[in-house]
């Protein structure tokens, strides 16, 4: 996956986020409502100050004191509600879209093929999914959003304070040009500083991840002094790249801070020689300084939301990444269901290479040329030294990757004219890399096949050799067997792993060196097990200890990705070749 941030522009960032608002566009046109109202009211409020200054306290009239007080603090409870009702609905609205967001994403990712996993790093994706997402949820906040209502009371108050005192109002509208250029100024710089941020974040991301995972690797070889050295690399890289964007966003703000006050500061002198002119009132004054801090707010809120902004806007690059992605392995149009297997499978003449980093550049053909006919219901035993390309061939017939030359058929229907779900819920498989997902007995079992019953899952475990342990434990099924089943020994791991391809029922069985990581105990134990699963099944045995396929109905052995030998144990022991090398070496 390319790392690098595309060009991601704030018009594209907010279409991008406000369509997940606008599904629900009651709730949007409510907070603009409620943004609207608390605009109006903060209008009224210098008005009444003006009015007590100028008028109540000259006349010295304390009825209208009163009433004047009174409906100012009226005037603040509205506000104080509309700001109660503008916060909540817009925190629904924020949660409603970022969740969305987050579930679109995520379903994305499921959709994307093997080779993107292969090029992308796991903490990282796990930090767009998190971190990222939770940037761009500053976007849809009352800040964020009471910047539009504020740029029509930006307008408004504009004309006002030039129709009240045209001098004055052209005197301060010439530090907005000096905000505008601080912001131009600093926006890049903090835009990069944080991407770095990010990017070094993502990176300690993927070490926790990778310390996390091979915890028993790194005690095993004392190395808690070297991954403790490379994460604190990592986070001082982090830490850098934090303070940079802080340097420069310390920077920025008393900048702003200092131009409003020069603002300010104008109004002040020329309004004090007004009202010594008498051209002016002391509560127009107030009222004039209130007006402007309203046309400096927008002004203001925008800068002082850079730092959110520019956080949201790296973060977007690095969703908007993800999203333009696409996998490579996709159905065709008009797809058919995987056929009533009656014949076998047909591996014709197939070509096959891993790519470099995702591109298109070929290392040497993995599979070059290949060609094995899998006969229905039996047993087809694929043999080789290491990297020879057993595993390779599992791994295209269920279509986690697309040939580069050749086909593969099911009876006569080609690879790809198959539904991919269709292909792979007719393939189950048993691998070396037993993977248990955190949960219960029954739950890592029933992720073979959702709606079954708990009888259907006893009888599973009883052809799996798995049904007295079971039995004997205090909470049997709903049992916790921990994160990557770590409370669980191999053998028994291996056995969940037979009892869920049982409970699938598929019609091809794919064992890919099942028994390699066990003991000789161990994988007797288990091969009862397996012959349960293989009967009447169509499967293809990837086998490293050569004892355990002595009765598979052909056997294929495989030499630097290419076919040298075929046909059963005995007719190869026979011939004396590469087979009978492997075999005899094994009981050396």
């Amino acid at each position: 996956m390319n790392q690098e941030q595309p060009d991601a522009s704030l018009v594209a960032m907010f279409k991008f986020v406000f369509g997940k608002v606008l599904n629900k566009p009651w709730l949007l046109v409510l907070n603009v409502l409620a943004l609207t109202v608390i605009t109006l009211l903060q209008f009224v409020m210098p008005q009444i100050e003006q009015f007590i200054i100028d008028k109540v306290i000259p006349d010295k009239n304390f009825q209208s004191l009163l009433a004047a007080i009174g409906l100012l603090i009226l005037t603040a409870i509205v506000l104080g509600i509309f700001n109660y009702v503008s916060t909540y609905f817009m925190s629904i609205m924020s949660q409603n879209a970022i969740t969305d967001l987050r579930n679109q994403l995520y379903q994305h990712l499921l959709k994307m093929d093997t080779r993107f996993f292969e090029s992308s790093k796991t903490g990282d994706l796990m930090t767009r999914l998190t971190s990222d997402i939770n940037n761009l949820q500053s976007l849809i906040s009352a800040n964020m959003l009471s910047i539009v209502g504020n740029l029509f009371t930006l307008v408004g108050v504009l004309g006002l304070i030039f129709y009240i005192n045209w001098q004055m109002a052209l005197a301060v509208s010439l530090t907005f040009p000096l905000m505008f250029i601080v912001y131009r100024v600093f926006r890049k710089r903090i835009r990069n500083a944080f991407h770095r941020a990010r990017y070094s974040q993502a990176s300690m991301s993927n070490q926790m991840q990778q310390t996390l995972t091979e915890i028993d690797l790194i005690k095993s070889f004392t190395n808690e002094g070297l991954e403790s050295h490379r994460f604190d690399q990592l986070a001082q890289d982090n830490r850098r790249d934090l303070i940079d964007a802080g340097h420069n966003q310390a920077i920025f703000n008393p900048l702003i801070d200092g131009i409003n006050y020069a603002g300010v500061a104008i109004i002040l002198l020329l309004g004090s020689y007004f009202i010594i002119n008498g051209e002016l009132t002391i509560g127009a004054l107030v009222a004039y300084i209130s007006y402007v801090a309203m046309v400096q707010s927008p002004i203001q809120s925008f800068t002082r939301l850079l730092n959110q902004l520019q956080q949201a806007l790296v973060s977007y690059g690095r969703i908007k990444t993800i999203l333009e992605e696409s996998p490579a392995v996709v159905n065709t149009n008009h797809p058919q269901s995987f056929p009533t297997l009656t014949k076998g499978i047909t591996i014709d003449h197939i070509v096959f290479a891993y790519r470099v980093d995702g591109t298109q550049k070929h290392l040497k053909p993995t599979i070059n040329n290949v060609s094995i006919f899998v006969p229905y219901g039996k047993t087809t035993a694929i043999v080789g030294a290491s990297g020879s390309g057993k595993t390779t061939i599992t791994r295209l017939i269920d279509r986690f990757y697309d040939l580069d030359g050749g086909n593969i058929y099911f009876d006569n229907v080609a690879i790809k004219k198959i539904d991919l779900k269709s292909l792979r819920q007719n393939i189950a498989i048993v691998s070396q890399d037993v993977f248990i997902i955190d949960g219960s007995i029954r739950d890592n079992i029933l992720y073979g096949r959702e709606d079954a019953t708990d009888n259907e899952i006893w009888q599973v475990l009883q052809l799996a050799d798995l049904a007295q342990f079971v039995q004997q434990l205090p909470d049997k099924l709903a049992t916790q067997v921990g994160e990557r089943g770590v409370k669980l020994s191999g053998g028994q791991k291996q056995r969940i792993s037979i009892a869920r391809a049982l409970l699938k029922d598929a019609p091809i069985i794919i064992l890919d060196e099942a028994t390699a990581s066990l003991d000789n105990e161990s994988e007797k134990a288990i091969q009862h097990a397996l012959d349960n699963l293989l009967k009447s099944k169509t499967s293809i045995v990837i086998a490293h200890r050569l004892s355990t396929i002595h009765n598979a109905d052909q056997i294929i052995v495989m030499e630097n990705g290419q076919v040298v030998e075929r046909g059963n144990h005995d007719s190869l022991m026979a011939a004396n070749g590469t087979y009978a090398q492997l075999y005899n070496a094994q009981f050396e």
